[in-house]
């Protein structure tokens, strides 16, 4: 039974290859081929699989993570930099809550607590090598940075949906 299975398939192959063989007789025949490329023999194209995105968990994905939030800080800090008002110290203490849930108190003067009350002014964190510090900036810096990374913005009150009130923290259920 094995060997006549085995002729069977043998036969099949050699018919293919007479097949193929005729076949490059008659593009040579027709001119479409040279002699050498008829004697050469086919090569399968095989196409690299596209990288497929790492899985989570893995340390691929968390380096490709590590690297986003790199370019993250690094774009907020530009805009902060870029933008920021500096911090005029007066009477009036004005408090926010950081992203570890601690209130923070800064004296600013009467005009700059009026402004971060009207919505024209936020506080932003930046990050910095060493840490993260906060910082004054304007509202359109501020939506920019919204539009970003809203945990970045520690205090804007914006018509609609403010950012930073005690109602947003974890301190609200206190």
């Amino acid at each position: 039974m094995l060997p006549q299975a085995f002729s069977l398939a043998h036969r099949s192959l050699r018919m293919e290859a007479c097949a193929v063989q005729s076949l490059r007789e008659k593009l040579l025949k027709a001119g479409l081929v040279t002699e050498e490329q008829a004697r050469e023999t086919p090569r399968p194209t095989v196409s690299a699989p596209a990288p497929s995105p790492p899985a989570p968990g893995s340390k691929a994905f968390q380096r490709k993570e590590s690297l986003r939030q790199l370019e993250l800080d690094r774009t907020v800090r530009q805009w902060v930099h870029a933008s920021q008002v500096p911090v005029e110290t007066g009477e009036r203490a004005f408090f926010f809550m950081t992203r570890k849930g601690k209130l923070r108190r800064w004296d600013l003067s009467e005009q700059q607590a009026q402004l971060l009350e009207a919505g024209q002014l936020a506080i932003v964190e930046r990050p910095e090598p060493g840490g993260i510090e906060h910082s004054l900036v304007p509202a359109e810096t501020a939506e920019k940075i919204v539009a970003l990374c809203t945990k970045s913005v520690r205090f804007y009150n914006r018509k609609g949906s403010p950012i930073g009130f005690q109602s947003d923290g974890p301190a609200a259920g206190e």
